[in-house]
């Protein structure tokens, strides 16, 4: 079991944030990571997107899962703004102390099935990180750039909906709605029944940093003593169908490449290395979403640059 105990001034510094970090270690977590096991919402994303995983990701994938026991800590991000972007968040990375990737490091053991990235990271410390954010970099921009714009409108119903909850109920009840094995006791106890997890643990006046999750089926809660404590939840109202709906309009692929574009104006050869394709076949995309009136193409020089028309922004907002 896992007891969170609030004091009083725990209660007066909950707060909300939305991480994009932390879905691109949720998408990646393999069936071994309690937090993710069993994740519709994941599993059918993952489905989606393997096939165009870049090689250059395998570091982050195999350091995510080197271990059945959870993430290194340092992967998931100390009190994020409410509105990070991927970048803020592998910026903080980079800037990691040493001592903190070493002292996670020893405790992975020794052993010939540890993934090479592991003895990197002991050896090289923080100078090994830049090859872990560029895979995460790269892992995010292929396969979950396309589909964060929905993802964040879900993450923002769902801190609105528990908000409203708050103001209704009170803190505890929002809380103990979190999951179905959450409750909420009123001497300051927040108590996760699950028999992964063994610690009781006091926010000592730091207050609770909740963070909602499409890609959880359970909860994970990076506690430790030189961090901003956190509580990582399932969220609720996943886009998933409409998504799959949009894909068997305009077929998964291209509904890939118009979420891509509305990530912003491209060139070919932007949209081609976002979706992880040669640059004929993102053409080819592009040629179909133009023809559907759902995307624009604008010359500039020797460049060509696409853009979301009003009913491709229409199409995506379902």
């Amino acid at each position: 079991m896992l007891e969170i105990g609030f004091r009083p001034a725990d209660l007066a510094r909950v707060r909300f944030a939305v991480s994009p970090l932390d879905h691109v270690l949720g998408g990646v977590a393999g069936p071994q990571h309690h937090c993710a096991r069993d994740s519709v919402n994941r599993d059918r994303w993952w489905r989606r997107v393997k096939g165009h995983v870049p090689q250059q990701a395998a570091a982050f994938i195999d350091l995510v899962n080197a271990s059945p026991l959870g993430v290194p800590m340092f992967l998931t991000p100390d009190s994020t703004a409410a509105r990070a972007t991927i970048g803020d968040e592998l910026d903080a990375l980079l800037a990691l102390p040493e001592a903190e990737v070493h002292r996670e490091m020893r405790d992975y053991g020794t052993g010939p099935d540890l993934p090479r990235v592991i003895a990197e990271l002991r050896d090289g410390g923080t100078r090994r990180l830049r090859r872990i954010t560029d895979a995460a970099w790269a892992l995010f921009r292929t396969c979950l750039a396309p589909d964060w714009p929905d993802i964040q409108r879900a993450l923002r119903a769902d801190v609105e909906q528990r908000s409203r909850v708050v103001a209704e109920t009170g803190l505890g009840p929002m809380l103990a709605q979190l999951h179905p094995d959450l409750s909420w006791h009123d001497e300051g106890a927040l108590r996760y029944a699950s028999p992964d997890w063994r610690l009781a643990y006091d926010l000592g006046g730091r207050g609770l940093e909740l963070r909602p999750n499409l890609f959880l089926s359970g909860l994970t809660a990076p506690l430790g003593a030189h961090r901003s404590p956190a509580l990582l939840y399932p969220g609720r109202d996943h886009p998933a169908r409409r998504a799959d709906g949009l894909a068997r309009l305009l077929g998964a692929a291209r509904t890939r490449a118009l979420r891509a574009i509305a990530q912003g104006a491209c060139t070919t050869g932007q949209l081609a290395e976002n979706l992880g394709v040669s640059a004929p076949t993102a053409s080819a995309h592009a040629t179909v979403l133009r023809d559907a009136g759902v995307i624009t193409t604008e010359r500039r020089g020797r460049e060509v640059r696409h853009s979301l028309t009003t009913l491709g922004r229409d199409l995506l907002l379902g």
